[in-house]
């Protein structure tokens, strides 16, 4: 059936491919932009590297299961499922979030083989989404078969590389943004009085039960030392001001006396409550602000994961944990941004899962796996360099190989946690 004779659906039950011939034409105006001839070979140059980071770090989680038995029983736990990336159906990747990084990928990805053919002169014959019943799964271009078996090699590696390519770029234009609105944050005001001492300042002052001390002279009461410091400058006889939140919302400032209250330092009179949780996120973002500058692959652990540390993630942290009623927080509820403010989390997390689910797409395409992108360069490359001599016999058992072999890192990764406990 057509739709105004541009869109046109294809029933492959249980998928629906909703093709358009109508982003030709914006890819013919893409096309015409300089910067896609320069990113087209830059992207050739980058699958090596691509290729060698996704080979690198299948090794590493292949090392891992072999040699550690809790990652081993952390597999079996989660299941075969969390190695494939589909939002709903891996426990780790969100349904909403997952499906929107995935969208996103696909796009980008398809989108970049469509500029790219434009640009170099082949044909794209549609374009479009697959839907699997309303739900949309993935996206395609689809170029003359024929042209691009025929075409010339360095064309047609250009034309693959930047499905791949275009991923990490979305994927670390992403990162960089995330990075960004972390770098914004700011623990909450948590420091609450639990108690205020009668016939004390505090009292006399105003400060009730509930209050949150937010600032202490001005200056952000990120831990208790902070308004220890400032009391204890004061001295008895001095006084503090103290900007206090009630009722969640109602900002005061109060100015409190200092008074000897028989402790034998000076005190204002209350007691406090948070004021270990307030010392550790206070501490803590400072430490993952600095990490996601030094090491940015702590991104590559989700916020789902169990006791995963991001700070837009939904981890629980506790204080007082041993009591039968320990005080906890999730990580969303402990900061906020400074511009932002509280709608950080949403951000943040679409941010990381475009950036997490376009470079796992990037990575895991650039892989020389035949028919995946990465094996089609691998298989021109190689036809191209050592045709003459091995011949095309010779070029397609070393594809099949080298595909055969990745294909059994990546199948190990699904059965080892499985088969240590046979042997």
């Amino acid at each position: 059936m057509a739709l105004k004779k541009r869109i046109e659906f294809e029933f492959k039950p249980p998928f629906i491919l909703v093709k358009s011939q109508s982003l030709t034409s914006l890819f013919d105006r893409l096309a015409n932009w300089r910067v896609f001839s320069l990113f087209g070979w830059a992207a050739v140059a980058s699958i090596p590297v691509i290729a060698a980071s996704g080979l690198f770090l299948l090794l590493l989680s292949l090392q891992a299961l072999l040699s550690r038995p809790e990652v081993q029983q952390a597999q079996r736990e989660a299941g075969p499922q969390s190695l494939l990336l589909i939002p709903g159906l891996n426990p780790y990747l969100p349904i909403i979030y997952g499906w929107l990084g995935l969208v996103v990928a696909l796009i980008v990805h398809e989108g970049a083989h469509g500029v790219l053919a434009r640009k170099l002169g082949y044909s794209v014959k549609s374009s479009g989404l697959i839907l699997f019943t309303v739900l949309p799964i993935g996206a395609f271009v689809e170029t003359d078969e024929g042209e691009m078996t025929k075409g010339r090699g360095r064309d047609v590696v250009r034309i693959l590389a930047g499905g791949p390519a275009s991923n990490i770029v979305v994927a670390i234009l992403s990162l960089g943004l995330l990075i960004l609105v972390t770098s914004g944050l700011q623990p909450l005001p948590m420091i609450t009085v639990e108690r205020v001492i009668s016939d004390s300042p505090a009292e006399d002052a105003g400060i009730q039960p509930g209050d949150i001390i937010a600032k202490v002279n001005g200056r952000a009461v990120t831990s208790l030392s902070v308004l220890a410091e400032a009391i204890s400058s004061a001295g008895y006889g001095g006084s503090v001001s103290l900007e206090v939140i009630r009722r969640g919302s109602e900002v005061l400032r109060i100015e409190v006396d200092v008074a000897d209250l028989g402790a034998g330092r000076p005190m204002i009179g209350v007691r406090l409550a948070n004021a270990e949780m307030q010392e550790w996120a206070s501490s803590y973002l400072e430490v993952y602000k600095a990490r996601s500058l030094s090491n940015p692959l702590i991104f590559l652990l989700p916020p789902t994961f169990p006791n995963s540390l991001h700070p837009f993630s939904e981890t629980q942290i506790c204080a007082d944990s041993t009591e039968q009623s320990p005080r906890c927080f999730t990580m969303t509820e402990i900061y906020k941004h400074q511009t932002i403010g509280d709608a950080y989390p949403i951000a943040a997390n679409i941010l990381y899962w475009i950036w997490f689910v376009n470079f796992n797409v990037g990575i895991f395409n650039a892989l020389p796996i035949y028919p995946l992108d990465g094996g089609q360069i691998f298989r021109r490359t190689l036809s191209t360099l050592l045709g003459s001599r091995i011949g095309e016999p010779g070029v397609r058992a070393a594809t099949i190989a080298v595909s055969l072999a990745i294909v059994g890192i990546v199948l190990s990764l699904f059965l080892i946690p499985y088969l240590t406990l046979i042997i």
